[in-house]
């Protein structure tokens, strides 16, 4: 039995196909690529040429494209592969350098921070100061500040102002209106029964449990 032949990779199937552009150094449309690559790049099947070309594009950025009239024409010349890898590395070492520009000046702040703002003792306008001692005091005043905060918000809670007593006004007669709404509905459903079907209204509003005069609020 003959040894079982294997297919051409995809890496490979690319490489064969740049190899042709290369190595022929001219300028093709689909149509002439699509009937010149499968005759001359083993393993690469017609329907597949348009695919992969349009990965070299896209993807690897190994193929030049561009459009002439009304059709697109592609090239792959040796050394434009050369000159990419260079603007690449040229590109590449520049932004390299400006790191390593701003990872240097970044160690001056620090160094500076760490001699001034940032040292163990520093000098201030009451005399020298040590930075731990400040630190501790400013989370107890911290601590204070929380403390005395919850106790205010306990006492706004129970003590009333001019401006808590007219919101709180303005919200009872708000309610008061609507109650009295709804005492007046109360008494022209009951007066509606009476005139409708002679219903007797004591009756109704000792079904209903509804009294006979509701209590007057005055604000």
């Amino acid at each position: 039995m003959p040894p079982k032949r294997q297919g051409v990779s995809l890496e490979e199937k690319k490489s064969r196909i740049l190899a042709f552009l290369q190595n022929e150094y001219s300028f093709y449309n689909m149509k002439e690529l699509e009937k010149m690559i499968p005759k001359k790049c083993a393993g690469v099947s017609p329907m597949l040429v348009k695919e992969l070309v349009q990965q070299m594009i896209d993807e690897d950025g190994l193929i030049c494209v561009e459009k002439c009239g009304n059709i697109n024409v592609y090239w792959c010349f040796k050394n434009q592969i050369t000159q990419k890898v260079y603007d690449s590395c040229q590109r590449l070492q520049a932004k390299k350098e400006a790191k390593e520009a701003e990872t240097i000046e970044l160690k001056a702040k620090l160094k500076l921070t760490s001699e001034t703002d940032r040292c163990e003792r520093y000098e201030s306008p009451d005399g020298i100061k040590s930075r731990n001692e400040q630190l501790q005091r400013n989370r107890e005043i911290e601590e204070e500040i929380k403390a005395l905060q919850l106790e205010y918000n306990k006492l706004s809670q129970t003590r009333w102002d001019k401006e808590k007593i007219a919101a709180k006004r303005s919200m009872l007669i708000r309610d008061l209106q609507k109650l009295e709404t709804m005492t007046d509905n109360i008494d022209i459903m009951v007066d509606f029964f009476r005139n409708k079907y002679g219903v007797d209204p004591k009756s109704i509003r000792q079904e209903m449990e509804i009294p006979d005069d509701f209590p007057t609020i005055n604000l």
